[in-house]
């Protein structure tokens, strides 16, 4: 039992294969950590789905049906990929010259679908019961027959297709991991496409595909600080930014908008992390302590995408913090700060010229929720000042303490660019 975590109970003890359970490790995850009203979409909340959503789920799949067999004669005059990347990565992979399609289990009405129906029929039974089924039923011996069954469905499928690539926006989940796992079978590479800035650097993301895509040199540069071979981790850029115009950054107290300090529904390291979910309350208590001690009244607040606003607002002052309801780029240009934690909201601010103080309360840079800081949080880097308490973030208001923006293009390159995977892709 050492290290005290449940998955690795079952890794010695054999219950599932190895491989397995490193396609399932994520979702057992949810299963223990992703409860409670603080998340949007929690876990239990799959077992009580509303008759609406589940009309609405059952029509979206008979669309998909449909793209389906709109796509069932496969053209071989291009090279052929199967994408479920973030952002805009499909259509520039189609702007290189390739045939770019989403796999079965991406449901994605806007993008074009490639499956045959029974692969589709079998990734929407696995995904309804990992959604739904608790956590014995997932390590049952009748579902792991069944991963074992769409694992060699999928393998047949990719060899039939004559798959030359694979994209994924991440390494964790079980189809995306299964579908790495089958390639590395029939020797197709396999990329992940990193969507958000890291908030860890190990070896969690040297396990399974071949390649790492990461939008700047220094994300290149800190995961081959952790020794992650630098031959798999390409630099892309992101789609969204064409070009940063350095300009001076607004710094007022006027209209601020803070982001919360998330906690994950599941483990994302190489190391297990506990965390207290009092702890993202603590964060905003923090905040407000330090802001009304300036004259301020109230401020926006900005949950994580996965998290719920009216949990936070059961715990926090409501004439303080606002809710924020806006998209993120209306949120943060009518801000004059913003405030928050490790985040890719961090770049954005910067790029639309708006100041992010980083405020990470830490102790021997181990922050709220357990995890080391990483640059550029980590207060290592002139250019970002970082407060590690209260005392330092009221530093940093008084003295208004900007962000040198001319950091930003080591972590965004620009502009966007795929055409190194030609050399990769057979």
């Amino acid at each position: 039992m050492q290290n005290f975590y449940l998955i690795d109970f079952l890794k010695k003890t054999g219950k599932l294969s190895p491989e397995l359970l490193s396609c399932l490790r994520f979702d057992l995850n949810q299963n223990i950590y992703y409860y409670g009203n603080q998340f949007k979409y929690p876990s239990e909340a799959n077992f009580q789905k509303s008759l609406k959503s589940n009309i609405r789920k059952i029509l979206k799949r008979l669309f998909i049906r449909y793209k389906i067999f709109q796509n069932k004669s496969i053209p071989t005059n291009k090279k052929l990929i199967l994408s479920n990347a973030y952002f805009t990565v499909n259509q520039e992979l189609k702007e290189l010259n390739y045939h770019v399609y989403c796999p079965s289990w991406s449901m994605s009405a806007d993008r074009n679908v490639l499956s045959d129906f029974k692969l589709f029929t079998s990734s929407e039974k696995i995904k309804d019961k990992i959604q739904s089924c608790n956590f014995n039923e997932l390590i049952s011996s009748e579902f792991l027959s069944e991963l074992k069954k769409f694992e060699e469905e999928l393998k047949l499928f990719f060899e039939k297709i004559k798959l030359n690539a694979l994209f994924v926006p991440n390494d964790a989940g079980f189809f995306e991991s299964m579908a790495i796992h089958v390639c590395k079978q029939i020797n197709v590479p396999s990329f992940v496409f990193l969507h958000g800035l890291p908030g860890r650097y190990n070896n969690i993301d040297d396990n399974k595909a071949d390649y790492l895509i990461v939008w700047g040199e220094k994300i290149k540069e800190h995961y081959i600080d952790v020794g992650i071979n630098p031959d798999k981790i390409f630099v892309s850029g992101h789609p969204y930014y064409k070009g940063f115009k350095q300009e001076e950054l607004k710094f007022s107290l006027n209209n601020i908008l803070i982001i919360t300090k998330a906690m994950p529904g599941s483990q994302h390291s190489d190391k297990v992390r506990l965390n207290d979910r009092g702890n993202s309350v603590l964060y905003l208590y923090a905040i407000e302590e330090v802001l009304k001690r300036m004259g301020v009244k109230s401020v926006r607040f900005r949950p994580h995408p996965s998290e719920s606003s009216e949990w936070y607002l059961k715990f926090i002052n409501k004439e303080f913090y606002k809710a924020d309801t806006d998209s993120l780029k209306d949120s943060i240009e009518k801000s004059s700060l913003v405030i928050g934690p490790t985040s890719t909201v961090f770049l954005e601010s910067i790029y639309y010229g708006i100041n992010y103080v980083v405020f990470e309360p830490s102790v021997n840079d181990i922050d709220l929720i357990n995890y080391e800081l990483v640059p550029p949080f980590d207060g290592t880097k002139a250019e970002v000042p970082v407060a590690k308490n209260e005392q330092e973030l009221e530093y940093i208001l008084k003295n208004k303490t900007k962000v040198n923006a001319s950091f930003f293009s080591e972590y965004i390159k620009t502009p966007f660019d795929l055409s190194f995977i030609n050399k990769l892709i057979k």
